[in-house]
């Protein structure tokens, strides 16, 4: 290998006490500038490499929070049901149990970091238990579809509901299904349903995506 950058030809040099490194950066950074871009290089260093790098890990960032605030906005287009039973022509598959316990009213979620949401400090303890409620549900449904979806289920059945009070006034909500993959869904649900819940996956999925490739997860 050169000591010579193979893309501005500038010298590939160890640092100093009086003098910046130049490094040849990774395999793994030139194929994911490559990727996002749809660039060809073949190498890259700090001098030419730093700011194209930084400019795709922005993009990557940017895109990963405008999806994330999607899928919080449209948690409840996931597929989550009551019913024990389904349609005799329903083709499932059952993952596991899901839970999600939540306390709110003290002025955050106790359990929400288990999902892929942070509402810290979100809760107004002043607006009276239904708010708290209601948003403990939230909290909890997010918990739900977080766990299922990493389970690589569609949809939660038999979802459980129950809720409670602390003695310091903390609501509690405490939420269980059953995490399944329904492979005919677009059979069960009703038309728009389905779109929305489509929508809502495929979001995750790029999540998921984006966060491989922010984390340098790139197959050669």
């Amino acid at each position: 290998m050169s000591d010579d950058c193979g893309n501005c030809g500038t010298r590939i040099t160890p640092g100093t006490a009086f003098k910046t490194a130049n490094d040849r950066k990774s395999e793994r950074l030139v194929a994911l500038v490559n990727l996002v871009q749809g660039t060809t290089f073949t190498e890259l260093c700090a001098r030419c490499g730093d700011a194209v790098i930084a400019q795709v890990h922005k993009g990557i960032d940017g895109e990963l929070a405008e999806r994330s605030r999607f899928v919080e906005a449209r948690i409840a287009d996931f597929p989550m049901m009551t019913l024990s039973w389904l349609p005799a022509r329903a083709d499932v598959r059952l993952k596991n149990m899901v839970t999600a316990n939540v306390t709110v009213g003290t002025g955050f979620f106790s359990e929400f970091s288990q999902g892929f949401s942070d509402f810290a400090g979100a809760v107004n303890v002043n607006s009276g238990m239904s708010f708290k409620v209601n948003k403990g549900e939230a909290a909890a449904r997010s918990i739900l579809v977080a766990k299922a979806l990493a389970l690589g289920a569609n949809c939660v059945l038999g979802v459980d509901i129950d809720y409670g009070t602390t003695g310091n006034n903390a609501a509690t909500v405490n939420m269980q299904g059953t995490a399944a993959v329904i492979k005919n869904l677009d059979e069960v649900l009703d038309e728009d349903v389905y779109a929305r819940a489509e929508e809502l996956g495929q979001a995750f999925g790029r999540i998921a995506q984006l966060k491989r490739l922010r984390a340098g997860q790139i197959e050669f």
